[in-house]
């Protein structure tokens, strides 16, 4: 997390956020057809080649999304592997019945979650326009309502939980053309919307992670890179909802949330200077001007580029709008940014830079003589400022528009809109933010009821809320730094099992599920061959003094590298493990700490260190470190 944040009085700012959090299902099959779930990194069998158009909603309205993407013109371009991707995808033939186990499983999350769940499942059908979903929109169908999850002395409110198909893999977007990798399209997932209960950056983080964990510990979803995604929606006093989306990380949440307020509140700050000189949505002026004969013979290598590939260069000219461009909204970013992310995305002037502004000539690559031509041309007064844009003529025409849209939204003060995690807690303008009119009924899929059985079946298999099993193993005196990652682990229920079986140490059984396994798998050793009976079994021996806590690594070690153990009890039979007797450690002891007689050491406990590093492997298992090091310490005292 960032460190130089300035210190914000987030009550005072009006800070609200709200989390919608998509975690994929772990099922065997997409939920609209019978492909399997997986990704694929063979090269495609196939590629399709399609233009999105938007449709009318029932209303007779466009959405705004769906204009915004149709003025980019892009060629969407879809990877396609046989036995991934099937024509349900492709929209060239009706949806199968919605997979069942996906169903149950979204039933199930929506109760732990506190939802009521809905009677009957209507399937609805969401706009996409920017290419994701060939078909155009995503399916989509509200499984539970009005839930809650705990957090602190206070309860967070859930609005509803989703059951919805995933989108496209981007592999690349590049101008006018995106392309999009077909393997995840359609795989089941979750969408837990929760309203706009988090008053402060570390809230919207902190209850991310609650709400996060609990699904992970449900284990009935999908891990690893890309199955997870958040989107945070924040707003402040005087702001508007803006929707970051695609957080791929929950440690993210924080600095995004936390600069986008502040971004918010320096949009309002300019929105309030714009106004006290006078200028309203109806009085602002932008005029535009063709540059291209005047900058014909630049030096500057972007404009330069644009003009030899037989395009052109224009500007527009902002009355009134004069040191405002360079108004700082984000760390390291000003006001200039939010006009060239909505070029670069909806003209697909995506070259950066693709504006240069006369609030900051000097960073520009144009030099002053050229900037006082385009004043002279612009009649650019003082309180003016031109910004110069370049590239196809269609495209630059595109951006001059978007010019005086951003021009005019910066009059109203923040923008509804959509936003992508750039980095380090900063964002770029992704898209408008959709409205109600991207919602429709699905025509395809009949009404499902949800059957009073169906729900006592789940119901009666629900596991343990992850906060209460989070709750009773604090109360046991189990570190947090153990509780959470076990509370997600598979083999939480043989933690339980040994505890409640074996007179260990909780927290030592939880080090070595959480962290000793863990390490061995990232060395490379197959720790799936370690079964929970093995672990019972481990303990069992260790809780009946056949060997001490240190030779537990060495026993999953040996264990896991030897070719066809039968099961840990083999592995521990191989080995002496017979405590020494305390007249025979202290001879090894004296022993040790007489071959140092010649060595020098600053500290008498660099000295225990030592020799205790000298002995721990020759009686490895047979004496504690912790009865190690005060037999060494109370030798070195005589």
């Amino acid at each position: 997390m960032r460190k130089d944040l300035p210190p914000v009085d987030f009550e005072k700012l009006g800070f609200k956020c709200g989390l919608e959090i998509h975690q994929q299902l772990d099922t065997e099959k997409k939920l609209f057809c019978h492909c399997p779930v997986g990704l694929r990194h063979d090269p495609p069998d196939a590629t399709i080649l399609r233009h999105m158009r938007p449709t009318l909603s029932e209303l007779g309205e466009y959405d705004g999304t769906a204009l915004m993407e149709f003025k980019t013109k892009k060629q969407v371009i879809y990877q396609l592997n046989r036995g991934s991707t099937c024509t349900y995808e492709m929209d060239d033939t009706p949806p199968f019945e919605i997979n069942q186990q996906a169903l149950d499983i979204a039933i199930e999350l929506a109760m732990l979650l506190h939802c009521s769940i809905v009677d009957e499942i209507h399937i609805s059908r969401k706009q996409y326009l920017d290419g994701s979903i060939p078909t155009g929109f995503q399916r989509t169908v509200v499984v539970g309502v009005e839930g809650w999850v705990p957090y602190k002395d206070r309860k967070i409110r859930i609005v509803q939980i989703c059951l919805e198909e995933d989108a496209c893999r981007e592999i690349s977007d590049i101008g006018h053309t995106i392309t999009f990798k077909a393997d995840r399209l359609s795989t089941p997932l979750v969408e837990v919307i929760t309203y706009p209960d988090m008053l402060n950056p570390d809230e919207a983080m902190e209850v991310n992670e609650i709400i996060g964990r609990m699904l992970k510990a449900s284990g009935k979803v999908r891990r690893g890179i890309g199955s997870v995604r958040q989107d945070v929606n924040v707003s402040i006093n005087g702001g508007t909802r803006v929707e970051i989306k695609g957080v791929a990380k929950t440690g993210y949440v924080r600095d995004l949330t936390y600069i986008e307020a502040l971004r918010q509140k320096a949009l309002l700050d300019i929105r309030d200077t714009i106004k006290s000189r006078g200028i309203s949505r109806k009085s602002l002026v932008l005029t535009k001007h063709d540059l291209t004969s005047i900058l014909s013979s630049t030096e500057s290598l972007s404009i330069r580029t644009a003009l030899n590939s037989g395009g052109s260069v224009k500007c527009a000219k902002l009355t009134g709008f004069a040191g405002l461009l360079k108004y700082p909204v984000q760390p390291g970013k000003t006001f200039s940014s939010e006009f060239a992310g909505r070029i670069r995305v909806i003209a697909c002037l995506d070259k950066m830079p693709n504006i240069f502004h006369s609030d900051a000539q000097d960073e520009s690559e144009l030099t002053q003589d050229e900037w006082t031509q385009i004043k002279e041309i612009t009649d650019c007064k003082l309180t003016d400022v031109v910004i110069v844009v370049w590239g196809a003529d269609d495209d630059v025409e595109t951006a001059l528009e978007e010019i005086k849209f951003r021009a005019l939204d910066a009059i109203r003060g923040v923008p509804n809109e959509t936003r992508q995690d750039i980095g380090n807690g900063i964002t770029d303008f992704e898209r408008i933010l959709p409205g109600p009119d991207r919602m429709y009924p699905d025509t395809d899929l009949p009404p499902i009821p949800i059957s009073k059985e169906r729900l006592d079946r789940i119901e009666s298999n629900l596991p343990e809320r992850s906060w209460d099993t989070e709750q009773r193993w604090r109360e046991l005196g189990i570190r947090d730094d153990i509780i959470k990652p076990l509370v997600i682990s598979d083999r939480k229920n043989v933690f339980d099992r040994i505890i409640s079986t074996c007179e260990v140490d909780p927290n030592e059984v939880g080090a070595v599920i959480t962290q000793t396994i863990k390490s061995l798998r990232r060395k490379g050793f197959n720790t799936s061959r370690i079964t929970d009976n093995d672990l019972v079994d481990l303990f069992a021996a260790y809780s009946n003094k056949k060997f001490t806590r240190e030779a537990i690594p060495m026993l999953l070690t040996e264990f896991c590298k030897s070719s066809n153990p039968k099961d840990i009890a083999d592995i521990i039979g191989k080995h002496d493990f017979s405590p020494v007797s305390e007249d025979q450690l202290r001879i090894i002891i004296n022993d040790e700490i007489a071959k140092t007689s010649e060595k020098h050491f600053a500290t008498d406990s660099q000295r225990a260190e030592y020799v205790m590093g000298r002995i721990r492997q020759q009686l490895l298992g047979k004496v504690s470190g912790k009865d190690l090091r005060s037999a060494i310490e109370k030798q070195l005292l005589q």
